[in-house]
This record gives C-alpha cells, sequence and structure tokens, in this order.
C-alpha cells in the first residue's frame, strides 16, 4: 500500500511536497515515517496522511502542494529465505 505524508508551507522537514511511503498498514508507514523525520511531542512531523485513494482525489499528485511534489520515498523491504 502507499501513504503520502504531505507538507504545509513552512515549519516542517520540507516546504510542500510530500514523501511517499510504502508499507503493509498505515501504523507500520508512520513508523517508517518516523524514522526518518522524528515526531515533534508526539506528534507526526507532517501536515496529513493519505491513502493512495485519498490522495489521488487532491489533485496534488498532478498539481503539487505548495509548488512542490514528491520529496522522498520511504519503502519497507522484507525477503525471507
Amino acid at each position: 500500500m502507499k501513504f503520502y505524508f504531505t507538507y504545509g508551507s513552512s515549519g516542517i522537514a520540507y516546504e510542500g511536497g510530500w514523501t511517499e511511503v510504502e508499507a503493509p498498514s498505515r501504523a507500520t508507514a508512520v513508523q517508517a515515517f518516523t524514522a526518518f523525520h522524528r515526531a515533534v511531542n508526539g506528534i507526526t512531523a507532517c501536515s496529513d496522511i493519505y491513502t493512495e485513494s485519498e490522495f489521488r482525489k487532491t489533485g496534488m499528485l498532478d498539481g503539487g502542494n505548495f509548488g512542490a511534489k514528491k520529496r522522498e520515498k520511504i519503502t519497507i523491504t522484507r525477503e525471507l529465505f
């Protein structure tokens, strides 16, 4: 599943745009995101979190978010042998 962590116009890791996280669940996506972007006072360091279907409805994929698009991609991979 893909989750999109958006940024506001200032005060967070990036100005505008988003981080795409591929993870099996929202909870795991939040854990992966906070591994790179420390939560502040227990609050995830982003403006909002969307599922892929929710994010597609916002128009940000095409139009951007505060003048920016995808800033980074975080994936979780597990290989069993």
